[in-house]
Order: structure tokens, then sequence, then C-alpha cells
């Protein structure tokens, strides 16, 4: 389907298209009643929604069962994957709620007695410090894994979508093909239309005549599943997240990561966990890959949406702007608070305070049972007194245990869940030229006919250089190429005597050896450049970023997202390098550890080059420079301080990368199709 059918498809009046089915099937219903009026129909004429009865000998190459309207059947939850069983059960009223759940991975136990109750339509924030078990626990909710004990009921009448940190397309469906495939009450709704207009027109006037009866049905399937409405509803997702039209045609699998994420991302929206009340949406970083415009996009359709939702997100803005509640995973507990991110900072803070209060007066009235009970609990006078304080006594412990996880942590850095500040040191760059790398009448690409990038670039020891553009223009590409991984297809890349590079690539935790534990890694990495490094830096790399004790030697296989950056940016930082090149750095990193990073790099000397959309993480790093990427030129330009209009922009390319790929492909199937010509 060609870009301008898909924008006049989008902006058709529905009436249009309904009174337009509406009069063609009145019409194919008489047509077809006229022809069958004088055959013999079998078994009294009934018409049934569908037909397990074989055809006729004369009707076998044209005649259809038709398959009856999806309202007509019984609805099922959906279950995306074979090995994930939903937790169905009675949730009492709520949409979902979970009762003394402990949760554990291998030997750190990250939830006990842990209870929550979220109701229809809220939106909740599920915050907390990398490694609390946020993104665990929301695999649990998605039934991709269980918990230790206790239960999670999801109530049946919901479907649920789970987004998860690493989710990745890579269809050869195109885009607007991924987008639209799980909208199934639709595609059903439009297939089974599709039969029944086939079967009017069978040369067999019985299966015409049921034909168009089951037709009438269709429509209103159609006009009830709001199939009229598909095209605006699919125009609205896909733009909002930054697709240019021109990319509605382009096969998923020649996307680059980040839109393939988008396209997930997209595919959820339009599912029917995304589509009303009914649904029950888990969203695990959401906003990763995204830019700001497609941030607050997501935020305004959350807020907007009927859906139940939960979101994990290191996002204060999408926190802010779309959560009506926040849970915080703390202290082996979560912890509900009613408001927005902002509203929970603050209220966590006086809690934490009153919990502290509170746990004083508990310890004192625990003394005082317990020297009851033992002064008692042998007299016969009084033993029935001491078994009763024995009771009050183990109740009040109980009590406790949740006291102490609500007074376990205080407020840090606006990093929810941290208990404490992360301080992180990079490695001394060694020295080097001043003139660190040149990029020479550079053209980035895979093919000349179709270049991504054009331009020159020169980079000094203590420059600070950020590197901004729409997403999808190549600025991951100019970041490639920079560091040797791309090559050039035209211009030079010089690289500076005695200069070392150092790259922190957006995906970089997703490549980690997962039957290696974190401390094995971190000095795997470190001793290549110092083979004598002893265990104690790395162990202190890790404990710098809250990776610390029984945690160090955990598999990475089993740490979450979040964790599994940490530990990458650890084995990073430990690396002696001169120049620093990183591709969204805060894309899987919380808060605290991105203040870690930008904290360790204020006193840092060598040349730095970020590509990021993040407004706050760009001014943290002071930049001396600004490299602009917009319709396929290369910029350079010295920074005075940045603005918002910095981080808008206007025209959305789509994904440059994934076209340049395309093209190229394109034009390499062309040869081999003209060389066999030749060869033939």
């Amino acid at each position: 389907m060609s870009t301008t059918t898909h924008a006049m498809r989008a902006n058709a009046p529905r009436t249009h298209d309904a009174r337009t089915h509406r009069r063609d099937a009145r019409c194919g219903a008489k047509k077809a009643a006229r022809k069958a009026a004088g055959a013999k129909k079998p078994g009294g004429g009934g018409v049934a929604l569908s037909s397990d009865e074989p055809s006729s000998a004369s009707a076998t190459a044209t005649a259809m069962t038709v398959a009856a309207p999806a309202c007509l059947l019984e609805r099922k939850p959906r279950d995306d994957h074979d090995d994930v069983v939903i937790p169905y059960g009675n949730a009492s009223g709520a949409a979902l709620r979970m009762t003394e759940v402990m949760l554990s991975v291998a030997d750190t136990d990250l939830l006990s007695e842990a209870n929550m109750e979220v109701m229809p339509g809220q939106v909740v924030g599920l915050v907390g410090g990398n490694g609390c078990g946020k993104s665990t626990l929301i695999k649990c909710i998605a039934g991709k894994r269980s918990v230790q004990d206790g239960t999670i009921a999801i109530s049946p009448d919901l479907e649920v979508g789970y987004f998860e940190q690493t989710a990745v397309s890579g269809s050869q469906l195109t885009v607007y093909q991924e987008a639209r495939a799980r909208m199934d009450r639709i595609n059903a709704a439009e297939a089974a239309l599709k039969a029944a207009e086939q079967a009017c027109e069978s040369s067999d006037d019985v299966e015409a005549c049921r034909g168009a009866d089951i037709l009438m049905d269709c429509l209103a399937e159609m006009e009830a599943s709001g199939a009229y409405e598909a095209e605006k509803r699919i125009a609205n997702v896909l733009d909002g997240l930054g697709f240019a039209r021109s990319q509605w045609d382009v096969k998923c699998d020649d996307l680059s990561g980040g839109w393939q994420m988008r396209v997930a991302l997209a595919r959820l929206l339009l599912s029917p966990a995304g589509s009303g009340d009914k649904g029950l949406l888990l969203l695990d970083e959401p906003t990763n890959h995204l830019d700001e415009a497609a941030k607050r996009w997501l935020a305004n359709w959350i807020k907007e949406s009927p859906c139940t939702t939960l979101i994990i997100s290191h996002e204060a803005e999408l926190l802010n702007s779309a959560c009506s509640h926040i849970a915080e995973v703390r202290g082996k507990a979560v912890h509900w608070y009613t408001g927005n991110f902002d509203k929970f900072l603050v209220d966590r803070d006086e809690r934490i305070r009153i919990a502290k209060a509170t746990y004083e007066k508990q310890q004192a009235e625990e003394a005082d049972l317990k020297d009851f009970i033992r002064r008692f609990s042998a007299n016969a006078s009084k033993s029935t007194q001491a078994q009763s304080r024995a009771k009050l006594l183990e109740k009040l412990q109980k009590e406790m245990r949740k006291t102490v996880a609500a007074a376990s942590a205080t407020v840090s850095e606006g990093a929810a869940g941290d208990a404490s500040r992360m301080h992180l040191q990079l490695a001394k760059p060694p020295p080097s030229d001043m003139i660190q790398l040149t990029l020479k009448d550079g053209v980035i690409g895979y093919d000349p006919a179709t270049p991504i990038l054009e331009g020159s670039i020169v980079l000094e020891r203590g420059m600070r250089v950020v590197v901004l553009g729409p997403n999808g223009a190549g600025k991951s590409s100019l970041l490639k190429s920079i560091s040797g991984q791309m090559p050039l297809i035209g211009g030079e890349r010089i690289l500076g005597d005695r200069v070392s590079l150092g790259v922190f690539g957006q995906d970089l935790a997703q490549y980690l050896p997962k039957e290696s534990t974190c401390i094995q890694y971190v000095l795997d990495v470190a001793r290549v450049d110092d083979p004598l490094m002893k265990d104690e830096m790395g162990r202190q790399a890790l404990g710098a970023l809250g990776i610390t004790g029984p945690m160090a030697l955990r598999k990475i296989g089993s740490l979450s997202g979040g964790e599994k950056a940490r530990v990458a940016l650890a084995a990073f930082v430990l690396q002696p390098r001169n120049c620093l090149l990183l591709d969204e750095p805060s894309n899987h990193l919380d808060v605290g550890a991105v203040q870690a990073l930008t904290d360790g790099l204020q006193g840092w000397d060598g040349c730095l080059f970020a590509v990021s959309h993040n407004k706050g993480f760009c001014e943290s790093l002071n930049p001396t420079h600004i490299i602009r990427v917009k319709n396929g030129k290369i910029t350079m330009e010295n920074c005075y301080g940045l603005t918002d209009d910095d981080f808008e922009h206007e025209v959305i390319v789509g994904d440059a990368t994934a076209a340049a790929a395309a093209a190229a492909g394109a034009a390499a199937e062309e040869a081999v199709e003209e060389k066999e010509l030749v060869t033939a």
C-alpha cells in the first residue's frame, strides 16, 4: 500500500465507509435472495453462522465456509507467548491484586510479604532503585515467571499486554502491517467480511444466500469493533511515535534496534490490551529510544487512555505527566502513594519520618511484652495472660517488619528507592595528541548513491561534544563511523597519536556474557589494559554503582536490564581511555546511575562525544560544542548553553539509516538480477 493510500485511508471519514458497506450489503443480500428465490433449500431453510457441511460438487471450487463474527464467539484472554501463563484469578473488584508475595532471585530476597491493589483505570508508576525487583515483579505479573510465595491475581476480564526492555520486532512485515498485527478483533472482523463478500458472489445459490445473511452480521461486527476508525488510530500512534509516512512501507527488519522497539510499542498500544477499559498494560521502560516529542505524546496517550497501566520508568517527566499513583519497591516491600512522582517524593520523606518514630514506640512495646512473657509464662495464675501477650507479640513483630521496610531508606537526589548516592570515578585519561580524531569530508552510509550523512569534524582533547538531531537522522551511525565500527563510504577518518577510544553503546548491556558473574566480567575487561588489576578495584567499581556483596557474584543472565547496564558501565569506567564516545547512555540507567556517570565526568579532562536525546543529561555534561545532524548534513558549532529549542525537531525524517540500508539492499539485488540476465 502506498504512502498516499495510507494517508487517504487515515483521513477518510468513518461515516462514508460504514454507509458504503451497508449499501453494498443490502444490494448483495437482495441480489442473492433473488438468485435463490426458486432454489430448493435443504433442512427447512435455517441459516448457520458457520458450517462444517461439505459443499456440493458443482460449487467446490468457489464456495467458502464463512466464520461467525468475533462478537458472537466466546472471548478468551489472549496470550502472546506459549510459555506464558497469565495469573488470572479473583481480584475482588481490582484490576490487579498482590497478596503476601515473596519474590527471590538466586539467594537474594527482593520482596517479602508484599501487597498491592491496582484498581481499574489507574496509572501506576512502579519505581525503585536498580536491582530492587521492579522488572522481575512485572514479569511475574505478565506471567513470564512465578513468585516464591503469595498470590498475584489479575481480573479475568482484562487483556494483558507486556512491553519489556529488550522488545525487538525483527519482522519481515512492514511497519504498518506489524503495527496493526495484534488488532485481533478488527483483523478478524475484516477477514470475516471479506469471506462473506466472496461467499455472496458464489455460483452456489444456497451459499450465496447464506453469505448475504452473514454479511449483515459481519458489518455489525465491523461497526462494534471500531474497524472504521482503525486507520485513524494507526496513523495517530505511528505519527505520535515519530514514524514518517514514508516509513510505513519499510520492512521492520530493515530498521535499527531503536526503531524496532518503537514498532513493538506501537503494536502493543493498538492491541486489545491498549484499546479500552478492558486492557492492562505493563510497560518496562517504554521511553527508551524515544525522543522528547515522542515521550510527551506517549505520556499524554497513557493519561488519556482508559486502560489500567503499570509503568517502570526513570523518566520523572513521564511519571509526573501520566501517573495517578506511585508504587515504590523498597525494603522488600511495595509502598503505595496517591499522586504523581513529585508528590510521591514529598510524601515519602514524611512517611519515612513517621515510620522511624513509630518503630521506636514499637520497640518499647516489644520490650514490655517480652518482659511480661519472661516473668509470668511459668506462673500458673498468669499463664493465660502470658499466652495472650505472646500472640500480641507475634502480631506486633509482623507490624514491625512492615515498619522497618517503610523506614529503610531515605530520599536521595530524586533516585526513587535508592538508599544512598553513588560515587563513580573514571580512570585517568592517558596522554595523547591535542587533536584526537578528524573526520575529513566524511560520507557515511551503505551505498555512495544513498548516503546517510556528509560533513567534517575535528575532536580535540578537553572538548565536550553533544550530538543533536531528530531520531533516525543518523546520529548513532555517525558515532559508529567515528569509532571505526562502520566503514566510511567516502572521505577520511584520522585517529590522533596515542588516542584510545572508549565506546558505551545504547545496547551494550544486551551483549554481556550471561554465564559470567558481574565481578568476573568487569575484571576480564579491565585486565586487558591492566593485567595486574586487583579484585578490589573491580568490586569498588561495582559497589559505586550499587552492586555490592553477593550481588557481585551473581551471573549476568540473572540480572535486570538496569543492573546489566550498571555492570557494563562499571567495566567501561575502569578502562583508561582519553576519548569517550557515549551512545544514549541514559537509556537503561536510572537517575542515580546517570547522576553517578555525570559526576564522574566532571573532573575528567579527556575528549567526550555524546549522542543523547535527554536534555538533562546533555546539560550536566557542560558541553563546549554541539554537532547538529539534519537533512543528511553534519555541522559543528560552539555551545553557549542548551535550550528547549535544541531538542525540538520539527521535521521527523524517520530512520535514515534504515532507509539507506534498504536502498543499498535494493541496489544490490538489482545488480545481481542484471548479472544473472547477462549470464543467461
